[in-house]
């Protein structure tokens, strides 16, 4: 097994996914730095994060989703409840997640590992997530 990690910033927007917005679709990007492994910037100027999110009534959600990179995409979904809720800016919200890495393509495939997000999202629907990730490969 051989270990990669990554520390990323992505910013995009959130929307609803359905007319009674219980699914949220999140789309953002994150440019790379020159401290990126090349494996994840190889053919691909940024990352592009896909994912739907479920809230619940309790300031907890599930997501499921997918990044896609220069060396390939993987899918995860949250290990546990994520949550939610005020922060010291009234206009944000506070949010954290830990994902779970459950697959991947290209480069990634048979990629485990975890994904820490800690994100805000603004009453204009933008959303900023903060991401450090440990994915094991298979050599």
């Amino acid at each position: 097994m051989r270990e990669i990690r990554y520390q990323l910033i992505f910013d995009g927007k959130v929307s609803p996914e359905d007319e009674m917005g219980t699914v949220m679709r999140v789309e953002t990007r994150a440019s790379f730095t020159s401290q990126t492994d090349p494996l994840f910037t190889t053919g691909a100027p940024q990352a592009v994060l896909t994912a739907n999110v479920e809230p619940d009534d309790f300031g907890g959600f599930r997501e499921a989703g997918e990044i896609v990179f220069g060396g390939g995409t993987i899918s995860f979904t949250t290990e546990g409840d994520g949550h939610i809720g005020d922060s010291s800016i009234v206009t944000h919200q506070l949010g954290s997640s830990l994902l779970r890495i459950e697959s991947g393509t290209g480069a990634f495939t048979g990629a485990t590992g975890t994904i820490a997000s800690v994100f805000t999202v603004s009453e204009n629907a933008q959303i900023r997530d903060s991401q450090s990730a440990v994915i094991f490969l298979k050599d």
